[in-house]
């Protein structure tokens, strides 16, 4: 990689920079403009002599001669003449304009090194990317020291990166043509000038160079002072003992002034030259001013001459003092893609040691002297030599799975042999580009989910036309027993009815062949269906006053006793007392059973109705109630315990809390709320209905239409196989497991089972089709049943084709038909098991 940055930004937007040119051209052209309509400007404002000429020969462009060389100034463009009158109205006009301008050209400027920037920073990173993912899996540390330098620091510099080369020829350039400028004008002023700025830039140079010896005289002083104070930490026992602190005060007061005495002279001599090379800034223009007034007797220079040449003699000399600063933040940069340059350098040669092969269909997997250390468990394995022939079905077993697991990750590529090697059909693993070895041999290991849908998860790593990706997934999530996951998340999901008119449509025929079902199966005293003229004594009494599910905020669950239209249909309902009261019974019922239970215990965030941060409130609420003490924030409290009550169900709290009669009020309620909603809330709720789909709730609610008992064990199970064998039935099922994929996913798991997040991965390699399946974690906390349909399922799908399966055991059930091999790891040394089909299927090399 390019370490100059002005090459690299160069060879990245050859097309931009020449386009920054041409800015900077038009700019540089307008400064000379400006210059010389500041000098018209002045004469004309002081009414000099020289107006008549300038009128005569406007913008003239000539170069003064010494009278040795010539009798007269080198004309370069003769100008154009005009009237005084015209000539005034240009100038002014002019000396306004040109400001604009250039401010205008700096705007185009700085959008093209924004461009510039963002591409030449897009190239760096790139090159990070490709050593990174290129990189073999031994140089971790080294790509995340890559990655650390190319993200904070790297962004840091985006703006430098840019800029560097134009930015570098605009103060270059703007001290160029001021100095042109006033060589033009006068050349006895120009030589003087140049003096100047390269007195200027001498000093800059030396201004910089001090900045960067003090730093680092102030590391040392830093470090030496830490040694100090780490001496005197090791001496404080002994002073505490000895009574000697007012010694020890002086010792570190004396080494402290030490240590700081070469920062104090560095600091001086850059004081010194820091003035300095301020006055040049002031010392240009004045320079002018002098040069001028000792060759007044030989030639006057008009009044607008010298107001021209100072402003460009100021001008140049912040240009050298802006150079000379830009150069350096240019070298720190340099530093940067230096560093960055010996990383990825460091990384590449050795990942492109090993030219790539291709993998065999099939072969004989090998492995001469192979050991191995896993670093995420610390397990390891040694000296292990094998032949294993595939295509064949293969079980690793033993040795608490700690080597059937390293064996697997190596097989998989998610670690390199320590020593020895591993080869395929006479292919060094090593040696396969690691794309090609992750589509040939796929490791299902540890899942790792990335941000988006399930689906998303699902296909993560598979290429290909989407038709037949679909139907890959579907026979991948099929032989995993994914789909019972996927079809529960698309009952949990929604949908929208004006999109999907048609499913909506099917859904809403969909309930009454659910309730039908459940009827003829006796199964309809386990669901409570929604019914606007009946409380549903499986919802919480919230739910049953909304009779709808709410969008957005304004009605959900923890607003809903706070919000002003609600608390006013308590009111006119006279719910509002019995509410509290409600809550008040609650709280107390919920402090006296988790009297004993801690803050942050498992049952208690599950159960109680308040969080552990409310307790001591409602502790407080309930004490000052029983004693009759009213609090200065009764309407606070009246309100908090309506919210507990809003949250209330008595078929799984079962405090006694609800009669016939209270239902009843909270359904009137209902119907007013219904009534009574302003258009300005309607949008916020959307209300059940029998004859359409509620596009809030979830696609169970839809096709239920109603809610099941939670006081009734295996209920809701065999609600869900009705409801499942009705949409199949249907031919609904793909639709609903189309929902559940496009249902968005925790990354953290924590919307999924532990078996499930492992069976994500397992999906992602069978879709891919590889030759040789590797399964590692699969199969990890199943039960021995679930574990044996899953390995059947698994082999009858990778018929001919490789398995490598890491099993706690190997089942009878499980050797349906036998596997060709069983290796049974014990200390870390494989025994081929002689209960395979073909024990010479897997010998030792």
């Amino acid at each position: 990689m390019e370490r100059d940055p002005l090459r690299l930004t160069w060879k990245t937007t050859p097309w931009q920079h020449l386009l920054g040119f041409l800015v900077l051209a038009l700019s540089g052209i307008t400064l000379l403009i400006g210059l010389d309509l500041i000098r018209v400007a002045t004469d004309v404002g002081v009414r000099a002599a020289a107006v008549a000429q300038d009128a005569a020969t406007f913008l003239r462009l000539s170069i003064p001669l010494p009278r040795e060389i010539a009798d007269g100034p080198l004309v370069l463009v003769r100008g154009f003449a005009l009237s005084e009158e015209q000539l005034t109205i240009i100038a002014i006009g002019g000396v306004v304009l040109v400001p604009l301008l250039i401010a205008v050209l700096h705007a185009a400027l700085d959008w093209i090194l924004v461009g510039i920037g963002a591409r030449v920073i897009q190239r760096i990173r790139d090159a990070v990317l490709d050593a990174s993912l290129r990189a073999p899996l031994s140089l971790a540390s080294e790509v995340a020291a890559l990655h650390d330098l190319a993200a904070d620091d790297l962004s840091r510099q985006g703006r430098v990166l840019g800029a560097s080369l134009l930015v570098a020829t605009r103060l270059t350039g703007m001290s160029a043509l001021a100095l042109l400028y006033v060589v033009v004008t006068d050349w006895h002023a120009g030589l003087a000038l140049a003096l100047v700025m390269g007195l200027g830039a001498a000093l800059n140079a030396e201004r910089f160079r001090l900045r960067v010896d003090i730093a680092r005289v102030r590391e040392k002083e830093g470090a030496a002072i830490e040694k100090t104070f780490a001496e005197l930490r090791h001496r404080i026992p002994a002073i505490r003992a000895h009574g000697t602190s007012a010694l020890e005060r002086q010792r570190v007061v004396e080494a402290v002034a030490l240590r700081h005495r070469p920062v104090a002279a560095w600091e001086r001599r850059l004081a010194v030259v820091e003035s300095f090379s301020v006055a040049v800034i002031l010392l240009a223009p004045l320079a002018i001013l002098a040069v001028a007034a000792w060759y007044s007797p030989t030639g006057p220079a008009s009044p607008g001459a010298l107001v021209a040449c100072a402003l460009a003699a100021a001008l140049a000399a912040f240009g050298i003092r802006e150079g000379v600063q830009w150069r350096r933040v240019v070298e720190r940069a340099k530093t940067l893609l230096t560093a960055l340059g010996d990383m990825i350098n460091a990384i590449r040669p050795r990942a492109r040691e090993l030219a790539p092969e291709t993998l065999p269909r099939s072969g004989t997997l090998v492995a001469e002297g192979v050991s191995a250390l896993d670093r995420a468990s610390g397990s390891r394995i040694a000296g292990v030599d094998l032949r294993i022939p595939f295509p064949a079905h293969v079980a690793l077993t033993g040795d608490g799975d700690a080597g059937p697991q390293v064996l697997a990750s190596l097989l998989g590529g998610r670690i390199v042999p320590s020593t020895g090697h591993l080869t395929y059909g006479g292919v060094n693993l090593a040696a396969v580009d690691p794309v090609e070895r992750a589509r040939r041999i796929a490791l299902a290991g540890d899942t790792v989910l990335i941000p988006g849908t399930l689906r998303d998860n699902l296909l993560y790593g598979c290429v290909g036309d989407a038709a037949e990706l679909e139907t890959r997934l579907a026979d991948a999530v099929a032989t995993t027993g994914l789909d019972r996951l996927t079809h529960a998340r698309g009952l949990s999901g929604t949908l929208d009815p004006k999109r999907e008119k048609k499913l909506a449509a099917a859904i809403v025929e969909a309930r009454r062949a659910v309730h039908e079902a459940l009827v003829v199966e006796d199964l309809d005293r386990f669901v409570d269906p929604f019914d606007a003229l009946r409380y549903n004594r499986y919802a919480t009494v919230g739910e049953n006053l909304l009779f709808g599910k709410a969008i957005g905020d304004t009605f959900r669950e923890d607003r809903l006793a706070g919000h002003p239209f609600i608390r006013a249909i308590l009111e006119a309902d006279d719910l509002t007392k019995p509410l509290a009261r409600m809550g008040l019974s609650i709280a107390g019922s919920m402090i006296e059973i988790f009297a004993d239970i801690p803050d942050g215990h498992p049952l208690f965030e599950r159960f109680a109705f308040f969080s552990a941060s409310d307790r001591p409130y409602f502790e407080d609420l309930v004490e000052r109630r029983r004693e009759n003490r009213r609090g200065v924030q009764t309407g606070r409290d009246q309100e908090r315990l309506i919210g507990l009550a809003l949250r209330y169900n008595e078929s799984r709290h079962r405090l006694g809390l609800l009669d016939a009669e209270m239902e009843g009020r909270i359904v009137t309620a209902r119907a007013d709320l219904a009534r009574m909603l302003p258009v300005s809330l309607q949008p916020a709720i959307e209300f059940y209905d029998q004859a359409r789909l509620c596009a809030a709730a979830s696609v169970q609610d839809n096709v239920l239409f109603g809610r099941v008992a939670s006081d009734q064990a295996g209920a809701a199970d065999a609600i869900q196989a009705v409801i499942r064998r009705v949409l199949t039935d249907r031919r609904l099922d793909a639709d609903v497991a189309r929902i559940g994929l496009s249902m968005p996913i925790d990354i953290q798991g924590g919307d999924l089972t532990l078996s499930d997040v492992a069976r994500v991965d397992l999906v992602r390699c069978l879709v891919r089709r590889p030759d040789i399946l590797v399964v590692q974690q699969a199969l990890n906390g199943l039960p021995t049943a679930a574990a044996e349909t899953l390995v059947l399922s698994l082999r009858g799908a990778l018929m001919g084709r490789g398995l490598v399966l890491v099993t706690p055991e190997v089942t009878p059930a499980m050797q349906n038909p036998p596997f060709e091999a069983v290796i049974r790891f014990e200390r870390g040394v494989p025994q081929v098991d002689a209960t395979a089909a073909d024990s010479s299927a897997a010998t030792p090399a």
